[in-house]
Parts: structure tokens; sequence; C-alpha cells
């Protein structure tokens, strides 16, 4: 029994020891990162509920196309004082459909699946904002946790020439001055290293919260250039012509001009008249059940004029087991009851010309963001180079000096200025790498493709 409670009260270490290896020890990657973003995003599953909706819309429009049937049953009774009672009862089956409407039906449905693909171009262009901006906070993490390594690494240095200094003091080789430069690079550091801690865990927390997890269990990658170092890119022109055929933007406002197009047509229209055709067929008497046989068929014409609507019809049918024909006619105007078909047409106009201009402008707007984040990349692995050639150079003189220290030619000062250096240049080249990343994500968000497709082209395609 007692080694039973021994069992069960390591289960919750087990559990809790297992969540840290999970959790803690492996690396959070910008992978795992970006599934979280876009599965924790409001936004997001808000306007996938949007697609949803359209496609919905789709077949709502599409029931416009078909005939319209109504299966109608009454039953009537009149009770008259000193008058004989009339009951009548009937059963008729009633059907209209628009014959013609100057395809307003058609152009409803098409709008509604072009409605549709502008709602899942929304979802796209969403859903790349999210993964560009959580690209950027994790390069910013990178940089930010590198900046602490690289003050540590610092401090080391300098407690290391302390330690010189203080073995030199004890032999008369050192003075308090020395001394006292080594502390106040020593206070320096250390603030440095505060700072930077602070500013990372603030961060960390931020980025946590917006990816709607524990800070606790996001442990950042290290950077690395030598995974994007030797990277053969396409030539710019042939990445701006595949942003054209690729960016959702350009999509969407494509979509945008012909929907605006359609609208256009249906306001410039507006008096085309629509053509109906009704037909009924049923029983209609006193007895139960009606067993009197009536039917009828017509036709109305309903049409805008100046803002008056004018409607006309004719009906032709019999009753009583066809006993009786009826003939109706009849015709009607409501005056002036949409005196706003004029503005409908210039609204209408108005958008069309707006949304052919945008598109244009947005193939210029977008052609000059993949020619800048081109730019940027190639400058930014330019920079890189001489970053980490500037690092090499300053590792070798803080070697050569800390011997040049030893013969008595420099002194200990300067060993301390080179280091600091060198500190500097490091951080430095971490700028320059996170700079090279934030150019492929912002090169990648330009072009519409994710940058691993672009190595797998072939140029000369």
């Amino acid at each position: 029994m007692v080694r039973k409670m021994k069992v069960i009260k390591l289960i919750p270490v087990f559990i809790i020891f297992s969540y840290c290896i999970l959790y803690t020890q492996e690396p959070f990657s910008i992978k795992v990162a970006i599934h979280y973003a876009l599965n924790n995003s409001i936004k997001l599953a808000t306007l996938k509920s949007r697609v949803e909706s359209s496609k919905l819309i789709i077949h709502e429009r599409w029931r416009d196309l078909l005939p319209y049937v109504t299966i109608q049953y009454t039953k009537n009774d009149e009770v008259a004082i000193h008058e004989e009672d009339i009951r009548n009862q009937s059963l008729l089956c009633t059907a209209n459909y628009d014959i013609f409407t100057n395809k307003r039906a058609l152009i409803a449905y098409s709008i509604a699946k072009l409605e549709s693909f502008l709602s899942i171009e929304e979802y796209a262009i969403e859903k790349n904002n999210i993964i560009l901006s959580t690209k950027k906070a994790y390069y910013d993490l990178q940089k930010k946790k590198k900046a602490i390594e690289i003050y540590n690494l610092l401090l080391d240095s300098l407690h290391l020439q302390k330690k010189i200094i203080i073995a030199q003091q004890k032999l008369g080789m050192a003075t308090d001055l020395e001394q006292i430069q080594i502390d106040g690079k020593i206070a320096e550091a250390q603030y440095n290293i505060i700072t930077a801690q602070n500013d990372y865990s603030n961060t960390l927390k931020d980025f946590a919260t917006t990816l709607a997890v524990e800070s606790s269990i996001i442990v950042v990658n290290e950077p690395s250039y030598t995974e994007i170092a030797n990277i053969s890119l396409p030539s710019k022109e042939r990445l701006i012509w595949l942003s054209l055929q690729n960016r959702n933007e350009l999509k969407k406002s494509h979509y945008t001009v012909i929907k605006t197009e359609k609208e256009y047509a249906l306001a410039e229209y507006y008096y085309l008249p629509k053509i109906q055709l009704f037909t009924s067929y049923g029983y209609m008497g006193n007895d139960y059940p009606p067993n009197k046989k009536t039917w009828n068929i017509g036709i109305s014409i309903t049409s805008a004029l100046l803002g008056n609507t004018v409607t006309t019809g004719q009906t032709y049918g019999k009753k009583d087991n066809e006993n009786t024909t009826t003939l109706d006619t009849n015709a009607s105007v409501q005056i002036y009851n949409e005196p706003d078909y004029i503005r409908n047409i210039v609204d209408a106009e108005a958008a069309y010309t707006e949304a052919k201009k945008t598109f244009d402008q947005l193939k210029r707007i977008i052609e000059s963001d993949v020619s800048k984040a081109y730019d940027n990349l190639i400058e930014s692995r330019k920079k890189i180079e001489i970053a980490q050639q500037n690092t090499n150079l300053l590792e070798k003189q803080a070697l050569i000096e800390n011997e040049q220290v030893r013969l008595g030619d420099i002194t200990r000062y300067d060993v301390m200025k080179t280091l600091v250096e060198l500190s500097q240049a490091r951080l430095r080249l971490q700028e320059t790498l996170t700079d090279v990343y934030l150019a492929m994500a912002a090169l990648e968000n330009a072009i519409g493709l994710p940058i691993e497709s672009l190595f797998q082209l072939d140029i000369n395609e």
C-alpha cells in the first residue's frame, strides 16, 4: 500500500517533468510560432467564417434562377342573417418564373461568386500579414537573446582582464588607474546585460501574448547565416512577374474590378423590363374536397422609366370545370417612386472607375515593393559579409593585443577598448543577420510565395 501511494505521488512529478522536457528544452521554431499565431488569430477566424458564409450566399443566388412554386389551401365560411351562407374552399398550386430579367439573376449569381473570391483573398492576405508579423517578432527575439549572450561574453572577458590586473598589481606591474578603468567597463557591461535581459523578457511576454501561449515554452532557435549565405535568387524581373501572378492583393483588386463592372451594368440598364410568367392550377368549390377545376396563365411586364415604375399584365384562364373563361388585363404606374436611379448610375460608374485605377496603381506598388525588397536583401547580404569580416578582424586584434600587453608594448586599457569594440561588432553582426531574415520575409510577402519555393524555380523558365 505504501509503495502504491509513492507511485501515485510520483505521477504529477512525472507529468510536470515531461511537460518541461517537451516545452522548455526543445526549441520553439518559427514554424511552431506561425502555427500558434494562425490558429489563435481572432481576425483570421472571423474571415474564415465569412468565407463559409459567402459560399452559402452563392447557393442562395442560384435559387433565384429557378421558378417559385406555392401550394395554397384556403377555406372561407360566411354566415349571414336572413341571407344565404357562403362556403368556399380552394386548393391551388401557383408557379412564377422570370423569363427575362436583363440577366439580373445571372449577374447577381456571378457577383455572389466574386464576393466569395474576395473573401478568400482577404483571408489569404490576413494570413500572409500574420506570418510576416510573426517572423518579424521572432527574428527580433533572436536578436535580443543574442545580445544578452554577447554582453555576457564581454563581461567574462573583462573579468579575466581584471584577474590579470589584480595579479599584476601584487607584482607592482599594474596601476590603480587600470583597476578603476576595468571596474568601470565591468559596471557598464553589467548595466547592458540587465537592460538587454529586461528588453528580451518584455518582448518575449508580448510575443507570447500575441500567440496565446505561455512565455515559458518559447525558446527561440539560434539564428544561422549559413542557411541563406549561398542562396541564388531568380532575377528581379522574374520575381516581379511572379508577384503579379501570385499577390492576393492584386487578385482581390481584379475581382473588385469585375464586380463593380457588373454592378455598373445593372445600374446603367435599369430601364430594361422584367418579364414574369405565372400560372396556377387547382380546384375550388363548396364541397369537400373542392371539385371544380380552375387554371390560369399570365404574363406581367415591369419597367422603370425616369424614376417611374410601370407595370402591365394580362391573365387568361378557366374555372368551374372550364365552363367559365376569364381574361384580365391590368396596368399601373408608380409615380416617381425610384428617384435615386441617376445617383445609382453615378455611384456605380465612380466605383468601377476607382476599382480600375486602384488595380493599375496596385500593380505599380507591387512592382516597387518587390524591387525594394530584392535590393534590401542583396544589400543586407553584403553588409553581413562586411560585419562578419570586421568581427573576425577584431577577434584577431584582441589576441594580438593580449600578447603585446604581455610584452609591454601597449596598455591593458587598449585591450579593454578592443574587447568593447568586439562586442559592438558582434551586436552589429547580429543586427545585420536579423536584417537579412527580415528582408527575406519582406520579399516573401511582396511576391506572395514562400521563400523556399523561389529556390526551386527555373530562372530561365
